[in-house]
């Protein structure tokens, strides 16, 4: 179990890790010489009974508040120092506050330097200390009084701490490893013979020697060579388990890792400059938090500075809660659930607390009331109730984005959707979750848009796909756009609202025809077409074996065009969607015979037969409406003719 110490400077942290662990957490010869801790310290003990104890020794002097919150932001179990001689000082208010604000789950408190004073002050400074926890979430919080000089009441403590442990690592047993791997870095060092060494508590998943992980927001790849916890070589470690990790990179000069920097899973790496926060300012803050505020913002390891867009009021008052964006003057690394402290822009008071919503919110929009119900949504500790909230909110949900922010693997998000009773639509980075509501309005926008068409084009049988979903882009989020438009056509299609023919669609009481004239054209032109060896005549070969202009004939192909008859792979060449479908059957089995998914305009041409120059047109127009998509020199099939004609 990891525990962090914060109390007011002299209040005698060092010197109770020190009795219990027989470890001085003072490392810095400026910290020996002046006799007070100036940066993190960090020590660990095994109790009589094999409990394992890590303490974060964090600094008490108001100048160095940065430094202990880097301490404690990772951290569920801290000890509350207070010198009985003392009481309560400022350090230890604020430090307690701090605590309530961002959340910490259990403080004990621990009076201290009791050799010092009669049995009577003793007394006072426990009941002074118990009101003191009484104000806020931690009424009724052990006190325990002890002497670091005498060794009186450390015992008691000890066995107290090892009850937590226990506690502690049946609720981490209990609960599995789920996410990748985070860890702020607090310190940086190399070592003579071994090399670089970071050291942190991990926030969250595990990591294990030969991992491969990134240094965030810089970028860098990395790779694990030793893993130490609690003092000693291990092959792996967990969230809330302290660390040290020896790491392998190409780091840039001046790019060498540091405290405020993250190591972490590489899918995690995601920098932010922007945060949407639910936070609490805090009962001892000067003034409101007021909207353009300057501030120091620290989440992690790291101090940046921010402003504050105080969203759906002008201000937050001291004591009350609210949401809030801060935008920072650099990336960082931040995911849901993260805890922030804000202190004022001269780092005097610490200003509000909390925890991060959204890490990467838009700045538009910020505060409208769906945004702030959003917002509200977001709050939800379960990811699954923050779904459902999310669907019944905003009507569609991009997964693999609230995966992301979450720290959770995509099939687990996909599995909570299918819990709820939620519609899932796509696959991978393209899934949605789409309320009913949401898909009738979207599947309404679409008959909108035809109809429209048909107004416009009365003589053509429909629109193509993409011409379609052109119009329709508001309808959706950009990243959710096709998968969203897709599900509602599909929807319209089974319910018989909408009608594909051939490459094209309609309405179902739309009905379009080509002149008689025409008619009598096509059936002499579509057989000329229906070639075997998937290499149709080329317009003016055409004209010749029917004896017409190659430019009247032109133009009765583009008519035929719109309604389906015909595709233009070339402002020269015409196919039957029939002979599409089979052109995109076979760039599926080719893709479905490769290793990578994918094929080559070579590997098409030899399956195809139709030439060199004919291949390139053929793919460039399956690109054009969507069956591949190149990828280098390659092309991978996003759908299949059948999907494209019917």
């Amino acid at each position: 179990m990891i525990l962090a110490t914060a109390g007011h400077i002299d209040h005698g942290k060092t010197a109770l890790v020190r009795a219990l662990t027989g470890v001085d957490a003072d490392r810095l010869p400026e910290e020996k010489r002046r006799g007070l801790t100036i940066d993190l310290g960090f020590a660990y003990t095994t109790l009589s009974d094999g409990t394992e104890l890590g303490f974060v020794d964090v600094p008490g002097h108001e100048r160095f508040l940065p430094n202990m919150l880097a301490g404690i932001l990772s951290i569920d179990r801290v000890l509350l120092i207070v010198a009985a001689d003392d009481g309560p000082r400022p350090q230890t208010l604020e430090h307690l506050d701090i605590l309530e604000l961002i959340g910490v789950a259990e403080v004990t408190a621990v009076l201290t330097k009791i050799d010092r004073v009669p049995a009577e002050r003793l007394a006072e400074a426990e009941a002074e200390i118990a009101a003191l926890l009484d104000d806020c979430v931690y009424g009724g919080s052990a006190i325990y009084p002890v002497s670091s000089i005498t060794g009186e009441g450390i015992a008691a403590l000890a066995e107290h701490l090892s009850d937590s442990a226990r506690a502690a690592a049946r609720e981490r047993a209990a609960r599995p490893v789920v996410g990748g791997f985070r860890l702020p870095i607090d310190r940086a060092f190399s070592l003579p013979g071994i090399g670089l060494v970071v050291t942190g508590t991990a926030a969250a998943g595990a990591v294990a020697v030969g991992d491969r992980l990134c240094l965030s927001p810089r970028g860098v790849e990395v790779r694990v060579r030793g893993v130490h916890a609690h003092n000693r070589a291990v092959e792996h470690a967990r969230a809330g388990e302290r660390c040290a990790l020896n790491l392998v990179g190409s780091f840039p000069e001046g790019g060498e890792p540091g405290r405020g920097d993250w190591v972490l899973d590489p899918a995690l790496h995601k920098p932010v400059s922007r945060v949407d926060l639910a936070i609490t300012v805090s009962r001892a803050a000067p003034a409101p938090l007021r909207d353009g505020l300057p501030v120091h913002f620290h989440l992690g390891t790291e101090d940046a500075i921010g402003r504050v867009a105080v969203l759906g009021a002008r201000a937050i008052a001291p004591g009350e809660s609210g949401f809030v964006q801060v935008d920072l003057g650099q990336p960082i690394g931040a995911l849901w659930g993260d805890r922030v402290v804000i202190r004022d822009h001269g780092a005097l008071h610490t200003l509000a607390g909390g925890r991060v919503l959204d890490p990467g919110p838009p700045r538009r929009g910020r505060a409208r009331p769906e945004r702030l119900a959003l917002l509200a949504a977001l709050a939800q500790a379960d990811a699954g109730d923050a779904l459902e909230r999310l669907v019944a909110v905003a009507g569609i949900v991009l997964l693999a984005p609230f995966a992301l922010a979450r720290n959770l693997p995509l099939g687990e998000v996909e599995a909570l959707v299918e819990a709820a009773g939620l519609d899932r639509f796509g696959i991978g980075s393209a899934a949605i979750a789409l309320s009913p509501e949401r898909l009738e309005a979207i599947g309404g926008g679409i008959e909108a848009a035809l109809a429209e068409w048909h107004r416009i084009h009365p003589d053509a049988l429909g629109a193509a796909r993409g011409a379609l979903f052109g119009r329709l882009r508001g309808l959706a989020p950009e990243a959710a756009v096709e998968t969203a438009l897709g599900a509602a056509l599909a929807a319209l299609i089974v319910a018989g609202r909408v009608v594909r023919d051939g490459a094209v669609l309609r309405l179902p009481d739309h009905a379009p025809r080509l002149t008689r004239e025409d008619e009598r054209l096509w059936e002499r032109v579509r057989p000329l077409l229906a070639t075997g060896d998937l290499r149709p005549p080329r317009v003016r070969e055409l004209a010749a074996s029917l004896g017409v202009e190659p430019e009247p004939l032109t133009r009765f192909l583009k008519r035929a065009e719109r309604f389906g008859r015909v595709a233009p792979v070339a402002a020269n060449r015409f196919y039957l969607p029939e002979t599409i479908g089979r052109l995109a059957d076979l760039a599926g089995e080719l893709a479905a015979q490769s290793p990578e998914r994918s094929f080559t305009a070579a590997g098409f041409k030899d399956r195809t037969g139709i030439g060199r120059n004919l291949t390139i047109e053929v793919l460039e127009y399956l690109d054009k409406v969507g069956v591949t998509r190149r990828v280098g020199e390659a092309r991978i099939v996003v759908r299949g003719g059948a999907e494209l004609f019917g």
